[in-house]
């Protein structure tokens, strides 16, 4: 009900979001504080696949576990915590792990479990059990999302995956048998050899399974995964942009035919299934990540644990934090990024709105709007109400729009 109530709260604000009570909705959305869980355990590595990883073995899995609790211990941010309202377990394949394991992987914020509006677990097809689905359920679990990527199994084979289609459609009515009613499926556009017929049966298929959310990802060429290698090696050859935009402008196309808002870049979900945590994250509200890899964000700090499960599992087990990156983020950085995640939403993004949470100038803001002018001219963004949204031609060029809005960051005046 909680969730129903926020999520209805959320239209309500995008609709009239130049108004004060609006703008009160917006400050409870901010004020969120999301977990994210890293679970760096999968069956191999897809080829396209650029996050970390290592193959499934139970005694580690079971050392991480213990890891993972005593970093959550040690968090300085135990107040924040408090006041948990998304959790996210990503990887990796959360769902590889053996029951009693993802059991024990439920119970780290389970104290927190009558205040989490949302908690999304990650689940490739084929991992899935209804063992574990009531296990997850029982945890207090509301959302999955599924890895289907293709429905094709020769696509699947292609791009490096390890289920079948009918994997995919085993794992969903499992999922709504459990009792799931928001469900996710990612899907992966531009695919080389793949015609926009056939993408539009993956599409049409997708739409048929009828999931409350779906997300579409352009095929990109990571740095030291497979897909790199090969295409460096002419074994394999990638989309050109005219390729791909035709690609993810059918998506759009097939999708909002079927009921699916476009409220994100990569993202579509039914009316009032957005994914909560993402928007949070998008918004620049703060979380904290733990497990290798994982990022968090409180505060006016950034840290990354290092990608390495050995380094990680050592650290801890000697009672010390892990090893991670960690950086101080200035008033422009802040406002930078809040820029760039606020224009990749449907909703777009408050210039004042920057300025006053990431703390920047007048001038500062009068220098963001003279670049959104300029972006204006070029017809990649646009005014709406007090905020600013891309057009159509700005979603398809969203990444040069990025760019453009950090190369100007380092310019901003009071930048700490």
């Amino acid at each position: 009900m909680m969730q129903r109530l926020f999520q209805a709260l959320w239209h309500k604000a995008a609709a009239v979001q130049n108004n004060e009570a609006a703008r009160r909705i917006w400050e409870l959305i901010i004020k969120s504080f999301g977990l994210y869980i890293h679970v760096p355990f999968c069956t191999g590595k897809c080829n396209y696949c650029a996050f970390y990883s290592i193959v499934y073995d139970r005694v580690v899995a079971d050392r991480y576990l213990t890891a993972a609790e005593r970093e959550i211990e040690m968090a300085p941010d135990q107040p924040r915590l408090a006041a948990l309202d998304t959790v996210f377990f990503g990887g990796g394949t959360p769902t590889l792990l053996a029951t009693p394991q993802l059991e024990r992987l439920c119970a780290i914020p389970r104290q927190w479990r009558t205040g989490i509006r949302e908690w999304t677990v990650e689940a490739n097809p084929g991992t899935l059990d209804r063992d574990k689905l009531r296990v997850l359920r029982q945890a207090g679990v509301n959302r999955l999302s599924l890895g289907a990527q293709s429905f094709d199994d020769k696509i699947l084979r292609k791009l490096g995956r390890r289920h079948s289609v009918e994997d995919v459609r085993t794992a969903l009515g499992m999922a709504r048998d459990a009792g799931f009613q928001n469900i996710g499926i990612d899907l992966i556009a531009c695919v080389p050899g793949v015609s926009l017929e056939l993408w539009r049966r993956t599409l049409d298929e997708a739409v048929q399974l009828r999931p409350e959310h779906i997300s579409v990802y352009a095929l990109t060429v990571e740095e030291g995964t497979s897909l790199e290698k090969m295409v460096a090696g002419g074994r394999h050859e990638v989309q050109d942009d005219d390729e791909q935009l035709d690609a993810l402008h059918l998506a759009e196309k097939v999708l909002g035919i079927a009921g699916y808002r476009r409220y994100e870049i990569s993202n579509y979900a039914l009316p009032g299934y957005e994914c909560l945590h993402n928007l949070s994250c998008w918004r620049g509200a703060e979380y904290l990540g733990i497990g290798p890899a994982a990022s968090s964000h409180v505060d006016d700090r950034r840290w990354t644990n290092a990608a390495d499960l050995n380094q990680y599992l050592l650290a801890i087990e000697r009672g010390n934090e892990p090893l991670r990156d960690e950086e101080c983020l200035s008033k422009a950085v802040k406002a930078s990024e809040m820029m760039i995640f606020g224009l990749r939403m449907t909703e777009g993004v408050d210039v004042v709105e920057v300025r006053r949470r990431s703390g920047i100038t007048e001038a500062g803001e009068q220098k963001i709007i003279a670049l959104l002018s300029e972006l204006s001219e070029s017809g990649l963004v646009r005014r709406r109400n007090t905020g600013w949204v891309l057009t159509d031609r700005g979603r398809d060029l969203a990444d040069y729009v990025a760019v453009e809005l950090v190369s100007w960051e380092s310019d901003l005046p009071d930048t700490r």
